[in-house]
């Protein structure tokens, strides 16, 4: 690690292979800058040595021999991290992070928020955001990253809500909604409100596909799948985040795990 400072806060750039460095780098810069001056670092690990090409973009960086699930599950405290950055490529090889389903592994631990984008991104372009309020209790943490990306982004969010039949499920998404009149109106945070018809199979299990169809935006911030209560057509068809990384939209999706023990940026 060279030229970072004790205390600092990180947004880091989980990099592979310079093929899609760019990318990932050009998305860490954009939101190191706007979360109130984080700081910017590269991230390479590789089973076998090293990587010397990483030096060369002159920017703070970590290179490793090890596993990335490891180090991905020790960013918020080894290095203080607050968001971790990826490449998402649909072609590379299952050793490669940018890999789908292989990104998905290395970051099942992850504590903090991890933000995939796809590998030819140029310029960062985040107006537009969007994400779905259920019945889970991870669309508290789901608004409140939303609502960095309207303060500190500039983003306008369009917050969308799956229609239940089941009382229970309903109760349980108002008291999320309850959540927004609390939080958002003192942070001078408005935004657009999108009821999604979920009585097809489709859109059932999966809301967020149904977001990007409609909404299409520039991000999408999204629950990464819980694998202790993945359903066994999953391992057939995909779980739901797997099938977003593949939405042909392309669109950035920023994940949060569901972890009792999330890290949350609290600026």
């Amino acid at each position: 690690m060279k030229h970072l400072k004790k205390g600092d806060q990180f947004v880091v750039a989980c990099i592979d292979s310079p093929t899609s460095a760019n990318a990932v780098i050009a998305a860490a810069r954009h939101f190191a800058e706007r979360l109130r001056d984080k700081q910017l670092m590269l991230m390479n690990v590789s089973p076998k040595e090293k990587a010397e090409w990483i030096k060369d973009y002159g920017i703070p960086y970590v290179a490793m021999q090890g596993d990335w699930v490891t180090a991905i599950e020790g960013l918020p405290t080894a290095f203080n991290a607050v968001l971790a950055v990826t490449a998402v490529d649909a072609s590379a090889p299952r050793s490669s992070i940018t890999n789908p389903n292989t990104l998905l592994r290395a970051f099942r631990r992850c504590k903090i928020a991890y933000l995939a984008v796809p590998k030819d991104t140029e310029a960062p372009k985040y107006q537009n955001t969007a994400l779905t309020v259920d019945y889970q209790r991870e669309s508290k943490e789901k608004l409140i990253w939303a609502s960095y990306l309207a303060r500190f982004l500039g983003t306008k969010l369009t917050i969308a809500t799956p229609q239940y039949r089941d009382s229970g499920l309903r109760e349980l998404q108002d008291n999320n909604l309850r959540y927004i009149d609390k939080v958002f109106p003192p942070l001078g945070i408005t935004y657009n409100s999108e009821r999604l018809d979920t009585t097809g199979e489709r859109f059932r299990t999966n809301p967020d596909w149904h977001a990007l169809d409609i909404l299409h935006p520039d991000i999408l911030v999204a629950r990464a799948t819980d694998p202790r209560a993945t359903d066994p057509l999953d391992w057939i068809f995909g779980t739901p985040d797997r099938k977003l990384l593949s939405h042909p939209s392309h669109t950035p999706i920023l994940f949060l795990n569901p972890r009792d023990d999330l890290y949350i940026l609290c600026d």
